[in-house]
């Protein structure tokens, strides 16, 4: 067992590098190595009811040369009664294979699919931006994309090597009929090599176009289906309907377009196959019409040629087949970061601290053309402070939460916790060591407890009940509703938005965070109500950092330690771009 594990392993690594190049093939290996064992057994079946298939064109020779022509009742008999057996048997394997196949086909499309989504949910920062892409975008990758990568790395292996072995088997019947005849029918396969080879990067092309027009039009719809609210309370709903006209019609237009290129790459081989058969057809017939050859090795002699352009034909297509694949790898690492070497966290652990966030000289800008929105900030959070982080809208409060985050990434200088550079550390910890609980408070459709549990497994009903107090929604859950158990519909719609807000709050709170920040977090929250929840923290709290971003009004959340003015450490633009404040050192008022 522990010998083969090395064998499996470099060969589902082979596979994989083969399928999709190295670099996609080094992250689908450990799928294709977990359903090796699958493959092998569906393959086996397929492998078992290609060589039943193979026997048919050659009994059929029989029944006619040895039973028809020669008169033999018992020789028909025979071989006919053994026709029937090898169809059966044939067909059963054929049910079988197909009901194992669709088994292990659609737990590699989860296994695929999980993976991709897992890696989304891990991803590391990026660079100059937080989103790299709309979420439809996301969806057309993680569904369609993820699909197709899947369906190719299955049915490639059982298609191909099933094909290798009906047009080897072929082949060889062809050859044992008549070796001369066989000749003639393969004498226009280069030609088919030729113009598939040369078809192949247009076809690639096209995939791609259609691919990211229907990512186009996905995101177009969940945006509509987002933003449904805003657009009815507008009346705007035949201007957005009149909208998704042009996405629709540029998909058609792609589709189109790959569908006559498709039917042009199938009816060119298809052409040559059948000038192959026909030629085959008249001179193996005129044998027969001369007696130099039996009329059943002729009938058998065509049924091997289709065993001869069928897998051949398959084979030509997977050629294809992996130019549209390819791009849906190409898309799936896009969607990955796996192009944007700057954007990889190695992973470092946190070090052990109180949660002391300082920025070293950092400079940032939202992309290279653009000002930059901090310049040579250097700026410390002690441990266990309460910080007010205001400024008026677009002065970079935003982009400074994503730098302590580790969300975004500076152009220059360090942004450190516990003084060791957060670029390096580990995504998943850094996130649960410095919690952001956003303005919007979403909500996922299920119970109040899953709800709370999301980033705490493990937390007990004690636990949940003791954040729900915290943030005022404990009284309102056990009086009107059904406790932990109450169910929340989808983005918890029948929730207020102050509800919303609280539980998001409650949720963050069962993660063991260093520092808490709460970017206009209770903005939907009545001021009295908001001021209980921030004091009832500061106490259950009092060692932790915890940063309040705000616009305006935060008095009522005070007293603070530290407050953060984004106005005078933030570049001032002119009206022609420029920004003479750049390096304006920072100002930081004690309260």
């Amino acid at each position: 067992m522990n010998g083969s594990q090395p064998l499996a392993d470099s060969l589902a690594r082979t596979f994989a590098r083969l399928l999709f190049g190295p670099e996609a093939g080094d992250w689908m290996a450990p799928v294709l190595r977990r359903f090796l064992g699958g493959l092998g057994f569906v393959l086996a079946l397929s492998l078992a009811v290609a060589t039943l298939g193979l026997a048919t064109p050659y009994l059929t020779k029989l029944i006619i040369d040895d039973g028809l022509l020669a008169k033999d009742g018992g020789a028909l008999l025979l071989w006919a009664g053994l026709t029937f057996a090898v169809g059966l048997a044939a067909l059963g394997g054929g049910a079988l294979s197909g009901l194992v196949h669709l088994r292990f086909s659609a737990r590699m499309l989860a296994e695929v699919r999980g993976r991709v989504l897992d890696a989304v949910l891990r991803q590391g920062p990026r660079r100059g931006k937080a989103v790299s892409h709309p979420i439809g975008e996301v969806m057309t990758r993680l569904d369609g994309d993820a699909g197709e990568v899947q369906q190719f790395a299955f049915d490639a292996l059982l298609s191909g090597l099933g094909a290798a072995l009906r047009l080897t088997g072929g082949a060889v019947m062809l050859a044992v009929l008549e070796w001369r005849l066989a000749l003639v029918a393969i004498a226009l396969t280069p030609l088919e090599l030729l113009f598939l080879a040369w078809a192949r990067p247009r076809t690639e092309r096209m995939a791609a176009r259609v691919r990211e027009r229907r990512g186009i039009l996905s995101s177009f719809l969940a945006e509509s289906v987002a933003g449904l609210g805003v657009i009815r309370a507008l009346g705007a709903e035949g201007t957005r309907r009149s909208a998704l006209d042009a996405p629709q019609e540029a998909q058609v237009e792609a589709l189109m377009a790959q569908r006559r290129w498709r039917e042009v790459t199938t009816a060119v081989p298809s052409i040559l196959g059948a000038l192959a058969r026909t030629a085959t057809l008249v001179l193996g017939g005129w044998w027969v019409i001369e007696g130099t050859w039996p009329l059943g090795s002729l009938v058998a002699f065509l049924g091997y040629l289709g065993f001869l352009t069928g897998p051949l034909r398959t084979l030509l297509g997977l050629y294809h087949a992996q130019a549209r694949v390819k791009v849906a790898v190409a898309r799936i690492l896009d969607l990955l970061g796996g192009g944007e070497k700057a954007g990889a966290c190695p992973g470092l652990p946190v070090p052990p601290g109180p949660g002391v966030l300082a920025l070293d000289g950092v400079g940032f800008a939202h992309g290279p053309t653009l000002d930059p929105v901090l310049d040579a900030l250097s700026l410390t959070l002690p441990a266990g402070a309460k910080i007010l982080l205001k400024g008026e809208s677009g002065r970079g409060k935003t982009t400074l939460i994503g730098l302590l985050t580790g969300g975004l990434l500076p152009d220059r200088g360090r942004v450190t916790l516990e003084g060791a550079d957060i670029g390096q550390m580990d995504s998943l910890a850094l996130r649960r060591a410095v919690v952001v609980v956003p303005q919007v408070g979403w909500v996922f459709q299920g119970t109040i407890a899953d709800n709370l549990r999301l980033a705490a497994p493990d937390a007990t009903e004690a636990d949940l009940w003791r954040v729900l107090a915290l943030v005022g929604l404990e009284d309102w859950l056990k009086r009107e509703r059904q406790g932990l158990d109450t169910e929340a519909r989808e983005r918890g719609l029948d929730l207020s938005g102050g509800q919303r807000q609280r539980l998001a709050l409650g949720r963050a709170l069962l993660v063991p965070f260093r520092v808490l920040i709460l970017d206009e977090s209770l903005s939907e929250v009545d001021g009295d109500s908001a001021a209980a929840i921030v004091s009832a923290i500061d106490q259950a709290y009092p060692d932790r950092t915890r940063i309040l971003v705000a616009h305006a009004g935060a008095e009522r959340l005070g007293p603070f330690d530290q407050v953060v003015d984004m106005d005078s450490l933030a570049p001032r633009r002119t009206e022609r771009g420029e920004a003479p404040n750049q390096r304006v050192n920072a100002r930081v008022k004690a309260v």
